[in-house]
C-alpha cells in the first residue's frame, strides 16, 4: 500500500515522518504525480467537494472508509 500527502500536512516534515515511521507503506508528496497537478490545490479541492456534498444533504462519511456506524452528512449548515 501507499498513500500521497498533500495540502498543507505535505509540508509538515514532523507529521510525514511520523506518519512514514508508524505506517510502514510508502509516501510521495502529491505534486511529483502527475494526475495531481498541484498538491496544495488537493486539500482546497477535497474540501470544496465535501462542501458541496453537505449543502446537498448527502452523506461526508461511510463505514468503510472511516469506521462510523452507518453514512453521515458533515453536520448542520449555519446560515445568516
Amino acid at each position: 500500500m501507499s498513500w500521497i500527502v498533500a495540502g498543507g500536512g505535505a509540508r509538515n516534515l514532523t507529521f510525514v515522518a511520523d506518519a512514514a515511521g508508524t505506517s510502514r507503506t510508502r509516501h510521495r508528496r502529491g505534486g511529483r504525480r502527475a494526475w495531481a497537478g498541484r498538491a496544495d490545490a488537493i486539500e482546497a479541492q477535497a474540501f470544496g467537494f465535501l462542501a458541496a456534498r453537505g449543502l446537498k444533504g448527502l452523506p461526508l462519511s461511510y463505514p468503510a472508509t472511516t469506521g462510523v456506524p452507518f453514512p453521515m452528512t458533515g453536520g448542520v449548515i449555519a446560515r445568516p
